[in-house]
């Protein structure tokens, strides 16, 4: 009987060794003991990029003396390969990027990638930028009343991936009868394309955007993404103000920060507490005043809320993204 005692108790103990133990490199005090590798999916220079160097740059001052972020540019497929090498990765918080959300999620729903963004380790989002309805100075049209009531508008885009895909979205539920021009090799062709009047309508975000709206080439017609109108064109309308609440939840581009699935919590937490003393850091705010780089901050927790809602509200629309990205 003793001997069943004694036996049972050390196998306690050893299980419970077992459970605990972890690995020198996995332990919380240790991290982080490397260079830390973010992913950015398109080239230098873009939005994604520069804000991930001016976050990288600004999160040295926080981080070990001797680890630095090194920037990795692995453009292709529309973010697809970064976020592909991200999720893959060790999940020991040393490797993550910035993720055009929720564009990524639009080849998950009809195709096989090699991520699911529903399980990404979300650490915050630096950005959420609405979007703009805009129509050329060339069209006949001038509000949203009469895009609705036209028989065909022409909407010029490079095609239904990434942030575009939000475009028959916005026409299906503002009741637009659309006629799509795909083929343009960018926004900013497609924009231009709209501007020489080979189109009547686009919607892009509005950092990339303003400069035509600023020139008047293009001509606001609807902010979604924003239930707050924009002091540099205050007489363009929401989607709430409108009428179309459910666009302002939709139809927005989050510039959002992920790590791969399974990082340890206490690791997951230094990520987010770090990203987030960043985006609040003085320097780095007055960087994006003097960039002319907006920032709206979310938490690592407000990013995973927000984008569960967005994910769930492109479910519903699969039927209809179905006719344009398969």
């Amino acid at each position: 009987m003793k001997k069943l005692l004694s036996a049972t108790i050390i196998g306690f103990f050893l299980l419970q060794g077992a459970l605990l133990w972890v690995p020198a490199n996995l332990a919380a005090k240790d991290f982080p003991s490397k260079n830390l590798e973010w992913y950015v999916g398109y080239s230098p220079g873009g939005g994604f990029d520069t804000y991930s160097r001016a976050l990288a740059k600004h999160m040295q001052k926080y981080l070990p003396k001797g680890v630095n972020i090194i920037i990795i540019n692995r453009p292709g497929a529309a973010s697809q390969e970064a976020a592909s090498t991200i999720y893959n990765a060790e999940p020991d918080g040393h490797t993550f990027g910035i993720w055009p959300m929720p564009g990524l999620y639009t080849p998950q729903m009809f195709f096989s990638p090699k991520y699911d963004v529903k399980k990404v380790s979300w650490f915050g989002t630096v950005l959420v930028e609405p979007m703009v309805v805009a129509v050329s100075a060339k069209s006949p049209y001038r509000t949203l009343k009469d895009l609705q009531q036209a028989d065909n508008v022409r909407v010029t885009l490079t095609g239904f991936s990434g942030p575009e895909v939000v475009v028959p979205i916005t026409m299906e539920i503002l009741g637009i009868k659309a006629q799509f021009i795909t083929g343009h090799k960018g926004s900013g062709e497609a924009m231009l394309a709209a501007v020489r009047g080979d189109g009547d309508l686009v919607i892009y975000t509005y950092g990339s955007i303003r400069k035509l709206l600023k020139s008047k080439q293009l001509l606001p017609v609807l902010l979604m993404g924003d239930k707050t109108r924009n002091p540099e064109f205050p007489d363009m309308p929401t989607a709430t103000e409108a009428g179309y609440a459910e666009l302002d939840d939709t139809v927005a581009v989050y510039r959002s920060i992920g790590g791969p699935p399974n990082v340890p919590e206490d690791r997951v937490k230094y990520l987010r507490d770090l990203l987030w003393k960043t985006m609040n850091d003085e320097d780095f705010k007055a960087w994006s005043q003097k960039a002319k780089r907006n920032i709206s901050p979310l938490t690592g927790e407000e990013t995973e809320t927000a984008l569960i809602k967005v994910l769930n509200q492109y479910d519903k629309f699969k039927p209809l993204l179905e006719k344009y990205i398969k």
